[in-house]
Protein backbone atom coordinates (compact mmCIF):
# COMPACT_ATOMS: atom_id res chain seq x y z
CA UNK A 1 0.00 0.00 0.00
CA UNK A 2 1.60 3.37 -1.54
CA UNK A 3 1.03 6.19 0.93
CA UNK A 4 -0.16 9.58 -0.12
CA UNK A 5 2.09 12.29 -1.42
CA UNK A 6 0.27 14.85 1.14
CA UNK A 7 0.19 14.97 4.89
CA UNK A 8 -2.72 17.09 6.57
CA UNK A 9 -2.35 20.14 7.88
CA UNK A 10 -5.00 22.60 10.07
CA UNK A 11 -5.98 26.36 8.56
CA UNK A 12 -6.64 29.11 10.75
CA UNK A 13 -10.66 27.92 10.94
CA UNK A 14 -9.08 24.54 11.93
CA UNK A 15 -10.07 22.57 8.79
CA UNK A 16 -7.70 20.26 7.13
CA UNK A 17 -6.35 20.79 4.02
CA UNK A 18 -3.29 18.88 2.30
CA UNK A 19 -0.08 19.58 1.98
CA UNK A 20 2.31 18.38 -0.66
CA UNK A 21 5.31 16.53 1.05
CA UNK A 22 6.90 14.97 -2.24
CA UNK A 23 10.37 16.66 -2.64
CA UNK A 24 11.84 17.60 -6.06
CA UNK A 25 15.53 16.96 -6.75
CA UNK A 26 17.55 19.76 -7.87
CA UNK A 27 18.46 20.11 -11.40
CA UNK A 28 22.38 21.38 -11.95
CA UNK A 29 20.91 25.22 -12.64
CA UNK A 30 19.15 24.71 -8.53
CA UNK A 31 21.97 23.74 -6.86
CA UNK A 32 24.57 25.99 -4.88
CA UNK A 33 28.01 25.63 -6.12
CA UNK A 34 31.15 25.48 -4.29
CA UNK A 35 34.64 26.05 -5.04
CA UNK A 36 36.54 22.96 -6.39
CA UNK A 37 39.70 22.27 -8.23
CA UNK A 38 42.20 19.34 -9.12
CA UNK A 39 43.95 20.85 -5.98
CA UNK A 40 41.14 19.69 -4.25
CA UNK A 41 40.36 17.07 -5.01
CA UNK A 42 43.81 15.99 -4.59
CA UNK A 43 43.74 16.81 -0.72
CA UNK A 44 40.60 15.53 -0.01
CA UNK A 45 41.28 12.11 -2.22
CA UNK A 46 38.27 12.62 -4.37
CA UNK A 47 39.95 11.00 -7.30
CA UNK A 48 36.86 9.87 -9.37
CA UNK A 49 36.63 13.12 -10.96
CA UNK A 50 39.98 12.49 -13.33
CA UNK A 51 39.95 9.59 -15.26
CA UNK A 52 43.72 10.52 -15.90
CA UNK A 53 44.64 10.18 -12.43
CA UNK A 54 45.61 6.08 -11.87
CA UNK A 55 43.81 6.41 -8.42
CA UNK A 56 40.50 6.66 -10.05
CA UNK A 57 41.07 3.55 -11.80
CA UNK A 58 39.25 1.02 -9.29
CA UNK A 59 36.37 3.58 -9.44
CA UNK A 60 36.21 3.25 -13.02
CA UNK A 61 35.84 -0.36 -13.47
CA UNK A 62 33.19 -0.17 -10.49
CA UNK A 63 30.89 2.30 -12.56
CA UNK A 64 31.31 -0.05 -15.68
CA UNK A 65 30.11 -2.46 -13.42
CA UNK A 66 27.02 0.05 -12.44
CA UNK A 67 26.62 0.50 -15.72
CA UNK A 68 26.09 -2.81 -17.02
CA UNK A 69 23.71 -3.39 -14.33
CA UNK A 70 21.14 -0.14 -15.34
CA UNK A 71 21.08 -1.96 -18.55
CA UNK A 72 20.48 -5.12 -17.67
CA UNK A 73 18.00 -4.78 -14.71
CA UNK A 74 17.30 -1.25 -14.81
CA UNK A 75 19.44 -0.39 -11.62
CA UNK A 76 19.78 3.45 -11.29
CA UNK A 77 18.66 3.78 -7.11
CA UNK A 78 22.30 1.93 -5.48
CA UNK A 79 23.18 2.09 -2.10
CA UNK A 80 27.00 1.71 -0.52
CA UNK A 81 26.90 -0.08 2.43
CA UNK A 82 29.25 -1.56 5.10
CA UNK A 83 28.77 -3.91 8.05
CA UNK A 84 30.54 -1.17 10.61
CA UNK A 85 32.03 2.00 10.40
CA UNK A 86 35.37 3.41 9.66
CA UNK A 87 35.83 1.18 6.49
CA UNK A 88 36.29 3.53 4.05
CA UNK A 89 32.36 3.77 3.36
CA UNK A 90 31.75 7.30 2.40
CA UNK A 91 34.83 7.73 0.59
CA UNK A 92 34.30 4.61 -1.81
CA UNK A 93 30.83 6.34 -2.20
CA UNK A 94 31.80 9.82 -3.02
CA UNK A 95 34.58 8.72 -5.45
CA UNK A 96 31.74 6.28 -7.33
CA UNK A 97 29.49 9.22 -7.52
CA UNK A 98 32.22 11.43 -8.92
CA UNK A 99 33.16 8.64 -11.70
CA UNK A 100 29.31 8.04 -12.40
CA UNK A 101 28.83 12.03 -12.86
CA UNK A 102 31.31 12.32 -15.78
CA UNK A 103 28.89 9.68 -17.81
CA UNK A 104 26.81 12.29 -19.64
CA UNK A 105 24.17 9.57 -20.11
CA UNK A 106 23.15 10.29 -16.37
CA UNK A 107 22.72 12.57 -14.02
CA UNK A 108 24.09 11.75 -11.15
CA UNK A 109 22.85 12.15 -7.90
CA UNK A 110 25.14 11.05 -4.38
CA UNK A 111 22.99 11.63 -1.46
CA UNK A 112 23.55 11.48 1.99
CA UNK A 113 21.56 8.96 3.97
CA UNK A 114 23.49 8.08 7.18
CA UNK A 115 21.31 10.29 9.58
CA UNK A 116 23.29 10.22 12.40
CA UNK A 117 26.83 10.46 11.02
CA UNK A 118 26.94 11.84 7.85
CA UNK A 119 30.29 12.43 6.55
CA UNK A 120 30.05 13.29 3.07
CA UNK A 121 29.42 17.27 3.24
CA UNK A 122 33.34 17.08 5.04
CA UNK A 123 34.80 14.97 2.52
CA UNK A 124 33.69 17.75 -0.27
CA UNK A 125 34.46 20.64 1.97
CA UNK A 126 30.43 21.48 1.28
CA UNK A 127 29.55 24.45 4.39
CA UNK A 128 25.47 23.88 5.35
CA UNK A 129 23.51 23.30 8.46
CA UNK A 130 21.25 22.39 5.33
CA UNK A 131 20.19 18.94 4.44
CA UNK A 132 18.17 15.41 4.03
CA UNK A 133 17.41 15.70 7.83
CA UNK A 134 15.17 19.36 7.27
CA UNK A 135 13.31 17.83 4.67
CA UNK A 136 12.47 15.03 6.81
CA UNK A 137 11.87 16.92 9.71
CA UNK A 138 10.21 19.92 8.93
CA UNK A 139 6.62 19.87 7.09
CA UNK A 140 7.62 23.46 5.94
CA UNK A 141 11.12 22.77 4.27
CA UNK A 142 11.29 23.66 0.69
CA UNK A 143 10.35 21.48 -1.86
CA UNK A 144 13.44 21.16 -4.11
CA UNK A 145 15.58 19.53 -1.73
CA UNK A 146 19.27 21.08 -1.23
CA UNK A 147 21.64 20.41 -3.88
CA UNK A 148 25.73 21.31 -4.19
CA UNK A 149 27.76 21.02 -6.74
CA UNK A 150 31.37 20.80 -7.29
CA UNK A 151 32.70 23.95 -9.84
CA UNK A 152 33.12 22.56 -13.02
CA UNK A 153 31.48 19.36 -12.13
CA UNK A 154 28.72 17.83 -12.70
CA UNK A 155 27.74 15.66 -9.69
CA UNK A 156 24.42 17.03 -7.33
CA UNK A 157 25.02 16.25 -3.62
CA UNK A 158 22.59 16.34 -1.21
CA UNK A 159 24.27 16.22 2.18
CA UNK A 160 22.74 15.24 5.88
CA UNK A 161 24.10 17.21 8.60
CA UNK A 162 24.77 14.64 11.02
CA UNK A 163 23.72 14.84 14.77
CA UNK A 164 21.09 12.77 17.33
CA UNK A 165 18.32 12.40 15.43
CA UNK A 166 15.54 9.31 15.41
CA UNK A 167 16.68 8.08 12.25
CA UNK A 168 14.73 4.94 12.33
CA UNK A 169 11.50 7.14 12.55
CA UNK A 170 12.66 9.61 10.03
CA UNK A 171 13.11 6.55 7.59
CA UNK A 172 10.31 5.12 8.04
CA UNK A 173 7.50 8.51 7.56
CA UNK A 174 5.55 9.28 4.81
CA UNK A 175 7.95 12.26 4.16
CA UNK A 176 10.77 9.68 3.95
CA UNK A 177 8.40 7.23 1.84
CA UNK A 178 7.72 10.58 -0.70
CA UNK A 179 11.61 11.19 -0.91
CA UNK A 180 12.25 7.29 -2.43
CA UNK A 181 9.20 7.55 -4.56
CA UNK A 182 10.39 10.79 -5.83
CA UNK A 183 13.61 9.45 -6.82
CA UNK A 184 11.78 6.33 -8.43
CA UNK A 185 9.79 8.07 -10.81
CA UNK A 186 12.08 11.21 -11.22
CA UNK A 187 13.66 11.68 -15.12
CA UNK A 188 15.09 8.27 -16.23
CA UNK A 189 18.58 9.68 -16.98
CA UNK A 190 18.78 10.25 -12.96
CA UNK A 191 21.45 7.84 -11.35
CA UNK A 192 21.39 8.10 -7.27
CA UNK A 193 23.59 6.84 -5.12
CA UNK A 194 23.30 7.28 -1.67
CA UNK A 195 25.41 6.39 1.37
CA UNK A 196 24.04 4.54 3.90
CA UNK A 197 24.40 3.91 7.67
CA UNK A 198 26.58 1.00 8.84
CA UNK A 199 24.26 -2.05 8.52
CA UNK A 200 25.05 -3.80 12.39
CA UNK A 201 24.68 -0.02 13.57
CA UNK A 202 20.38 0.06 13.94
CA UNK A 203 18.03 -1.18 11.19
CA UNK A 204 18.57 2.41 8.95
CA UNK A 205 20.07 0.64 6.21
CA UNK A 206 17.39 -2.39 6.02
CA UNK A 207 14.74 0.58 5.97
CA UNK A 208 16.30 2.82 2.95
CA UNK A 209 17.10 -0.62 0.85
CA UNK A 210 13.54 -1.49 0.74
CA UNK A 211 13.13 1.65 -1.67
CA UNK A 212 16.68 1.25 -3.44
CA UNK A 213 17.70 -1.23 -6.45
CA UNK A 214 20.78 -2.68 -5.56
CA UNK A 215 23.77 -2.11 -3.04
CA UNK A 216 27.44 -2.72 -2.99
CA UNK A 217 29.23 -3.68 0.17
CA UNK A 218 32.70 -2.02 1.39
CA UNK A 219 34.82 -3.95 3.32
CA UNK A 220 38.28 -2.93 4.61
CA UNK A 221 40.86 -5.51 4.08
CA UNK A 222 41.95 -7.05 7.42
CA UNK A 223 39.28 -6.05 9.39
CA UNK A 224 36.06 -6.80 7.81
CA UNK A 225 35.24 -10.34 8.13
CA UNK A 226 33.49 -12.67 6.29
CA UNK A 227 31.40 -13.54 8.53
CA UNK A 228 30.05 -9.79 8.81
CA UNK A 229 30.17 -9.68 5.26
CA UNK A 230 27.63 -12.88 4.79
CA UNK A 231 25.49 -11.36 7.78
CA UNK A 232 25.43 -8.04 5.68
CA UNK A 233 24.37 -10.13 2.53
CA UNK A 234 21.64 -12.40 4.37
CA UNK A 235 20.23 -8.90 6.01
CA UNK A 236 19.98 -7.08 2.37
CA UNK A 237 19.68 -9.70 0.07
CA UNK A 238 22.48 -11.54 -1.99
CA UNK A 239 19.60 -11.16 -5.40
CA UNK A 240 20.56 -6.62 -4.80
CA UNK A 241 24.33 -6.89 -4.51
CA UNK A 242 26.02 -5.57 -7.03
CA UNK A 243 29.43 -6.97 -5.52
CA UNK A 244 32.18 -5.85 -2.61
CA UNK A 245 34.20 -3.53 -2.53
CA UNK A 246 37.96 -4.65 -0.77
CA UNK A 247 38.66 -0.88 0.86
CA UNK A 248 43.13 -1.05 1.19
CA UNK A 249 43.00 -3.98 -0.27
CA UNK A 250 46.76 -4.85 -2.04
CA UNK A 251 46.26 -7.44 -4.39
CA UNK A 252 44.34 -6.37 -7.68
CA UNK A 253 40.68 -7.16 -8.37
CA UNK A 254 39.04 -10.16 -6.55
CA UNK A 255 35.45 -11.94 -6.76
CA UNK A 256 33.09 -9.82 -6.81
CA UNK A 257 34.63 -6.32 -6.12
CA UNK A 258 37.33 -4.26 -7.13
CA UNK A 259 40.71 -3.07 -4.84
CA UNK A 260 41.35 0.50 -3.91
CA UNK A 261 45.22 0.41 -3.19
CA UNK A 262 46.41 0.71 0.20
CA UNK A 263 48.50 4.12 0.21
CA UNK A 264 45.35 6.14 -1.00
CA UNK A 265 43.17 4.78 1.60
CA UNK A 266 45.97 4.81 4.08
CA UNK A 267 46.14 8.58 3.46
CA UNK A 268 42.07 9.26 3.54
CA UNK A 269 42.52 7.66 7.46
CA UNK A 270 45.45 9.95 8.08
CA UNK A 271 43.54 13.18 7.22
CA UNK A 272 40.43 11.69 8.54
CA UNK A 273 42.13 11.59 11.66
CA UNK A 274 43.85 14.83 12.24
CA UNK A 275 40.84 17.05 10.84
CA UNK A 276 39.03 15.10 13.69
CA UNK A 277 41.78 16.04 15.98
CA UNK A 278 41.71 19.87 14.86
CA UNK A 279 37.98 19.46 15.26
Amino acid sequence: MQHSSFEPKSDAGGELRQVRIEPVFPTPTQTDEFPWSPAAAKRRLVHGFDSRNASSRSFNLIRSKLVTLHRERGWRLLGVASATPNVGKSFVSSNVAAAMSRDPRFQTYLLDLDLRRGTIKDIFGIETDDGIVKYLEQPDAPAVLPGFMPQGQELIIIPSVAGPVHSAELLASERATALFRAMRISEERNYFICDLPPVFANDDAAIIMEALDGYVIVAQDGKTTQREIAATVEMLGHERLAGVVLNKYRGGLVSEGYGIEDRYASEYYANADSEGAEA
